[in-house]
């Protein structure tokens, strides 16, 4: 027997309208609170090392991806992923960029330097085998946007795997560390590229060992920062891993003290906290030498502004991590993701926001993919962060891009740049057009991350002189230092934490 009862479908379907609202509005406040995540492509490809162009492409260079077979086979791959058609385009590669190091010059081009010479496969029980698995390169080349290819360069004085690249206030590219063509270290291997000639030239004076992919960040006073993060090989004494400001003339080295944990420094991150005249550092996370399972969820913070600058132990992270991922947002916080508990392993699939006002950390929502060892971060000028790469069992890479949408993209209208100059000159005043009152004004530098380590990333506020009417005119910072000439990511905020998208602004 069938038994109808009148008026069950419409109170059914009622409730479900309304457990489905009620889902939809508890969505879209978590969203507000935490963004969200997005799988958009899968490259394919072995993501090592990534850059954000003045094009708004995004370079990701894999050369031969850590597989023996592509070396053999001279497989050097290179992408150029476009965000806006999220389209893909193979560029001829003609050395292997895998492991290089890499810079932006003056003229928003990238120098890439160094690579892969010789996978040296040694015995398991070798003395060596940690030091000495692979072999550099004295190869050095430049990426032209323009008509997105490379370019040849004079060769390094110097061959290097694992190297690090910091561009300095004049134009000067500075390269230190890597392992040389026999698997070492040669102490004191400085050296400097000169946009120029697009020579190298080495650098006796300039005598500092480091281990390899040194975390080095130009000051305000011109000396380089080392912080103690580094990756996996070089010398172990305590002198070479010693945090401190290096002066790029002199080659004096002031050690900088205090750093909690300073044996868990390898596979650490080190982020220029915004707005860069703070010249406050934060270090993050890091793991014991070599494929040691320990790592730790510490973070410290160091203010270089400070005569005798000491490390301040700051918040904890949510979990102990090596690899972390950390990007500096417009609205002034830094988006720190992903990691490995151990090792290798990609397990950590969270995220969380530090806010430099409060000193505090904030939950982000979580992301979908794991992200370790060869991982890549880059705010693009929409103001979302994209995420490349991973490699969490030898030759497993994870080749699926994932994109952040931070919190700000849902708090209301976004402020929009009218009008503004494509070129400032440090110490100069210049007008934009703005839709509505602004806050604040960013200009950040693109990133060109490899390895956790990521010289160029840097968030300089232009202080705001006055504004009606639409109008915003704001002081470009003189110091060339604080400065580096490049080209930028201009954003501005409308006061409540809300971001425009960025308008592309060459600083000379």
């Amino acid at each position: 027997m069938t038994v109808l009862v009148a008026g069950c479908a419409p109170l059914y379907s009622g409730w479900i309208a309304s457990r489905y609202e009620e889902w939809r509005h508890n969505r879209l406040s978590y969203t507000r609170d935490h963004g969200h995540w997005d799988v958009v492509a899968d490259s394919h490809s072995r993501t090592v090392h990534a850059a954000l162009l003045r094009t708004g492409k995004i370079i990701l260079m894999a050369g031969s991806g850590n597989s023996q077979d592509n070396f053999d086979a001279k497989q050097f791959e290179t992408l150029l992923w476009d965000p806006t058609e999220n389209s893909f385009t193979k560029i001829y590669t003609p050395w292997d960029v895998f492991c290089a190091g890499h810079s932006f010059l003056p003229n928003g081009n990238l120098l890439i330097a160094g690579g892969t010479k010789k996978y040296l496969i040694l015995p398991e029980k070798s003395p060596d085998r940690k030091r000495r698995e692979f072999q550099g390169l004295q190869d050095s080349y430049i990426f032209n946007p323009d008509t997105n290819s490379y370019e040849k360069t004079g060769s390094m004085e110097h061959a290097r795997w694992y190297p690090t690249l910091i561009t300095l206030a004049n134009g000067t590219v500075a390269a230190t560390s890597g392992l040389n063509e026999n698997g070492d270290i040669d102490p004191g291997n400085t050296e400097f590229f000169n946009q120029d000639t697009r020579t190298w030239t080495d650098q006796p004076v300039l005598h500092k060992e480091f281990p390899t992919y040194p975390s080095l960040l130009l000051t305000a006073d011109g000396r380089l920062f080392f912080s103690g993060a580094n990756q996996a090989f070089g010398p172990k004494s305590s002198e070479a891993r010693q945090s401190g400001l290096w002066n790029m003339t002199t080659n004096a080295f002031q050690p900088v003290t205090g750093l909690p944990e300073p044996q868990m420094n390898e596979t650490a991150g080190t982020v220029l906290l915004a707005p860069a005249q703070d010249q406050k550092v934060m270090f993050l996370g890091g793991g014991g030498l070599n494929d040691s399972p320990v790592s730790t969820n510490r973070t410290a913070i160091v203010d270089l502004n400070d005569q005798q600058p000491v490390w301040k132990r700051g918040p904890d992270l949510e979990q102990a991590k090596r690899y972390p991922g950390a990007v500096v947002l417009p609205d002034d916080t830094l988006l720190v993701s992903g990691g490995s508990a151990r090792y290798r392993d990609g397990n950590i699939r969270t995220a969380e926001i530090y806010h430099p006002t409060t000193n505090t950390f904030t939950p982000a929502a979580p992301p979908h993919v794991g992200r370790d060892y060869h991982s890549s971060y880059l705010l693009l000028p929409d103001g979302r962060v994209a995420v490349f790469g991973s490699d969490p069992v030898y030759n497993s890479f994870d080749t699926r891009v994932e994109v952040y949408s931070p919190a700000y993209l849902y708090r209301g209208e976004r402020p929009v740049i009218r009008s503004a100059p494509q070129a400032v000159v440090s110490g100069s005043i210049v007008t934009l057009s703005v839709s509505q009152s602004i806050s604040k004004v960013r200009l950040i530098r693109p990133g060109a991350y490899t390895h956790v380590t990521d010289t160029e990333q840097r968030s300089v506020a232009l202080p705001i002189i006055r504004q009606t009417d639409g109008m915003v005119e704001v002081s470009v910072p003189q110091n060339p230092n604080l400065l580096p000439p490049d080209w930028y990511m201009l954003f501005v905020d409308n006061g409540a934490d809300v971001p425009s998208v960025a308008s592309w602004v060459h600083v000379t």
